[in-house]
């Protein structure tokens, strides 16, 4: 068990990455959303699979949001490029939504304090949301 949580929490294990793994995190999700068009409930099945799974990987790796999990910048890539249809607006969703997770702006700083696997997960699906939302101006 602990292997197969490890492949996906760690994104294909691109999550050891030692330069920017949260980035490097999310070129296999943008390759996935790009090839396989998601349907919303299957981000929503993702996103509460990935709040066990962020969990348990917390635990497993023994560090708290661990640069390694990057399954919630998978989760929260998926929400920002869900509907987009060409390769441009991936590419600006792709870097908006790494730039919101960089720097994570009020109130997307704030999630972070929900405790365990909620709370690597929620800063990212509210940085793929303000992402998608942002990609309905353009």
């Amino acid at each position: 068990m602990n292997n197969v949580v490890k492949f996906f929490a760690t994104g294909f294990y691109t999550g050891y990455s030692p330069i920017m793994p949260g980035t490097a995190g999310c070129v296999p999700a943008l390759l996935i959303a790009w090839l396989i068009p998601l349907e919303l409930w299957h981000i929503f099945v993702l996103c509460l699979a990935g709040v066990y799974i962020c969990n348990y990987a917390e635990n497993m790796l023994n560090e708290h949001d661990s640069p390694k999990i990057v399954f919630d910048e998978f989760c929260g890539l998926f929400i920002a490029t869900w509907q987009l249809e060409t390769g441009y607006l991936y590419l600006i969703a792709f870097i908006l939504f790494r730039l919101f997770d960089i720097f994570k702006p009020y109130p997307i700083n704030r999630l972070q304090a929900l405790p365990g696997g909620w709370g690597i997960m929620a800063d990212d699906l509210a940085a793929g949301i303000i992402v998608r939302l942002l990609m309905l101006l353009v």
